[in-house]
């Protein structure tokens, strides 16, 4: 919600059937229930009534959440991680995404004419990734070059990875300040408004590894020796060495297609195409910049650049990790260790508009991402009118109930009821989820880097949750892969 030159987010929207009770804790609660007046019945007397207390306390306790999640939610990831731990192998290494020329025909002897073989497909490694996981790549057609696509065969869609260039925001004043956010509006607005075949729209910006190595041979070879200012730079570039670091901004679209063997399907491979081109037309027009999609190889280089720290020195490199071993807590990825975060809550007061600046320019090897999911129009209302329905019930039976309304209660009925004005003006509806991965060479130092994140967090008002015995699958919606949803 925009004040002027601040913004102000909704309370995290949690879904109910009952007084905001998921269809799991009404399950827990009736069970106790029926337990208890089994016990009443069958034990008449203070042990009955002891033991009756006793299952509904317990009851209560697994439907009471714990770091965002209940005792029932905990149980299942516990068990999920202990099987993943059980049935574990070792990923079998993919082979490096050549550059691949576009299919030409050519002619045999007592043959027609034949294509060229499709490009080879990489699949990631099923222990760090999510196994139907594929990159391949498209080749050049309908006046585009060629496309690198990572596929998700389970969830059904195709994504591309563009790459995006921005100016120094928080140097800017407020007018030009309002001006960027406004022409993002305007891309988003675009993207929500019309029926299309994207499903999911995520940008990832990401601090990685700079090499200095070739910083200092750029200089040497571009500076002028007696110029003013090049022996101290110089001497900063050595002092920095491997603590300097490359901030690079990602653009993923993802599209619904249908995968034949790793490969999307002819249809979706357009779709994804056409939506590319819409996306670049739409930044084109409001004066944003995107450098445009990046092919297999590049896409490759993109997905494994932050999980090997030294790939920017050797870009043809295998560009997945070798050995991964998941952790509660974090994964270990060859050298690196690797912590995800969720956004658990966005900042509740009134915040700039570079807000995310102590997260975006802080020191360390990060990930910020952003997936956001387009809702129709139609599906949208209907959203908002349920949401205004069950909190207006749930408002009425606590009132019943002789429960008072608290300043959340208020601010959520508030927030509700400024997304039905905003649709009804024709505003668009996107369901977004935010995620940080933070990364380092050791077990100390990521501790170190997980602990300078959150007071990152702490400066920029958002509520970081650490995604345990999920941190394989996490780590991927961190990441541009076009996953969190």
């Amino acid at each position: 919600m925009a004040e002027g030159a601040h913004y102000r987010f909704e309370p995290l929207q949690r879904r109910g059937v009952l007084l905001g009770l998921s269809l799991g804790q009404l399950a827990v609660v009736g069970c106790a229930v029926v337990m208890a007046l089994a016990l009443v019945k069958t034990w008449p007397g203070p042990a009955g009534l002891a033991g009756a207390v006793a299952v509904l306390g317990a009851g209560g306790v697994m439907c009471r959440p714990v770091s965002g999640r209940t005792l029932v939610q905990w149980l299942g990831i516990a068990g999920s991680f202990g099987a993943r731990r059980r049935s574990g192998t070792a990923p079998v290494p993919p082979s490096v995404l050549p550059s691949v020329p576009p299919s030409v025909p050519f002619a045999a002897r007592g043959a027609g004419p034949r294509t060229a073989p499709a490009p080879p497909v990489s699949r990631l490694p099923a222990v760090l990734f999510v196994p139907g996981l594929y990159l391949s790549e498209v080749p050049p057609g309908d006046g585009g070059g060629a496309m690198g696509v990572l596929v998700d065969e389970r969830a059904g869609t195709a994504a591309a990875i563009l790459r995006a260039q921005g100016t120094s925001f928080c140097l800017l004043d407020d007018t030009d300040k309002e001006r960027k956010l406004g022409a993002w509006a305007a891309v988003l607005e675009s993207l929500s408004n019309q029926r299309s075949t994207l499903v999911r729209l995520q940008w990832c910006q990401r601090a990685l590894p700079a090499d200095s190595h070739a910083l200092i041979s750029h200089l040497q070879r571009a500076g002028q020796p007696g110029s003013p200012g090049y022996g101290g730079h110089l001497e900063l570039l050595e002092k920095a060495g491997p603590r300097s670091l490359r901030h690079e901004t990602l653009l993923v679209v993802a599209v619904r297609a249908r995968a034949q063997r790793g490969r999307p399907s002819r249809q979706g491979a357009a779709a994804l195409r056409n939506e590319v081109r819409a996306l670049r037309a739409q930044m084109r027009n409001v004066g944003l910049v995107c450098q445009g999609v990046l092919d297999g190889p590049g896409a490759g280089a993109a997905l494994g650049g932050f999980l090997l720290a030294d790939l920017v020195r050797h870009p043809g490199a295998h560009p997945w990790p070798l050995a991964v071993e998941e952790h509660w807590a974090d994964v270990h990825a060859d050298l690196s260790w690797h912590r995800t975060y969720w956004v658990a809550e966005w900042p509740r007061s009134r915040v700039g508009p570079d807000f995310l600046s102590p997260l975006l320019v802080g020191l360390g090897r990060r990930s910020f991402s952003v997936v956001m999911a387009p809702v129709p129009p139609e599906r949208a209302a209907r959203d908002a009118e349920a949401s205004r329905t069950a909190q207006l019930a749930d408002a009425q039976l606590r009132a019943q109930g002789g429960f008072l309304e608290t300043a959340r209660h208020r601010r959520k009925a508030e927030a509700l009821e400024g997304r039905e004005t905003e649709l009804a003006d024709g505003r668009g509806s996107f369901e977004m989820a935010g995620y940080v991965s933070v990364s380092a060479d050791d077990k100390p130092g990521l501790e170190q880097a997980c602990a300078e994140l959150e007071r990152a967090a702490g400066a920029a008002k958002l509520c970081l949750r650490a995604l345990f015995g999920q941190q394989k699958e996490a780590l991927t919606w961190a990441l541009p892969f076009g996953r969190g949803l």
